[in-house]
């Protein structure tokens, strides 16, 4: 594969650097090649294995002469896929500032961010930006996506892309229409929630109890592993308020994992701020 680091050099949106890359090779397939790419761009070297302490790391200059990456693999095949591509991120945007002498060095939790308003949060988010533009570009992540939410898509999409089972449903809630959120749990325990512009906010907070009246509480107590389907729940189970209408989908996994994915039917008036917003941020399997 040959890529020129040149076509990109005059930009610094992460969806603009995504969307050249793709420019230069035409048609893209599932799942995209990310190490080619890496390599096609000036990454000398890809080392993915299990690492202690940090998910991913960028070892280069200021200038960005070359790089090498380091992707952990504790976790899985996809997300160092995900590491990879983040880290390329940071490669590319030559804006970003090194994190350190030798280049940056990315937490688990850097994986996630999605703020703003300090500078190290706002490279990390640009990188994630980056990274799930290239993995999923939406010419692939489109034609899977059924009518109706359902995270039945984005276990479709997570086989079909080849990345996490997050970043698909994030991916979901941020391109849909609809008024969605998140929330992941641990045997029963919420452990952080994302929710698109327009759906209101949601009341349990990371470490505590699923809402008791939830259906997922329920279902996830029962323990068995498969999805549940779409069902009309009471909003005061999630929200502080009871004149909309909300649905509710969860997903049981291995270990007591699941996701709970929740649509807020409400009128246009209420709509808030748009964009992805993370509530809540501990570390994440």
């Amino acid at each position: 594969m040959q890529l020129s680091r040149i076509e990109l050099a005059d930009l610094h949106a992460p969806k603009a650097i995504a969307r050249a890359i793709f420019a230069q090779f035409g048609t893209v397939d599932a799942p995209v090649p990310v190490s080619k790419i890496a390599r096609a761009l000036d990454i000398v070297d890809i080392n993915a294995q299990e690492f202690d302490g940090f998910e991913g790391m960028l070892l280069t200059d200021a200038v960005r002469s070359s790089g090498s990456i380091l992707a952990n693999t504790r976790y899985g095949s996809r997300r160092a896929r995900f590491t990879i591509a983040h880290e390329l991120g940071h490669f590319l945007m030559e804006r970003h500032l090194l994190s350190g002498a030798n280049g940056f060095t990315c937490k688990a939790r850097d994986m996630r961010e999605t703020r703003a308003d300090k500078r190290h949060f706002r490279q990390e988010a640009e990188a994630n930006d980056f990274a799930i533009n290239l993995l999923a570009p939406f010419s692939l992540f489109d034609p899977l996506l059924s009518q109706n939410p359902d995270l039945r898509d984005a276990q479709r999409l997570r086989d079909h892309l080849n990345v996490s089972l997050e970043a698909t449903v994030r991916r979901m809630i941020d391109r849909r229409q609809e008024r969605l959120a998140a929330v992941w749990s641990k045997n029963g325990q919420v452990r952080y929630s994302v929710k698109s512009g327009g759906f209101p906010w949601i009341t349990c907070k990371p470490g505590q109890r699923l809402p008791q009246f939830s259906l997922a509480s329920k279902i996830v107590a029962n323990g068995i592993k498969g999805f549940s389907g779409v069902t009309e729940t009471n909003p005061l189970a999630w929200l502080n308020r009871s004149d909309i209408e909300l649905f509710e989908q969860t997903r049981v996994a291995n270990n007591g994992h699941a996701v709970t994915l929740l649509l807020a039917d409400l009128a246009d008036s209420d709509d808030e701020e748009d964009g992805l917003q993370e509530l809540g941020m501990p570390e994440f399997r």
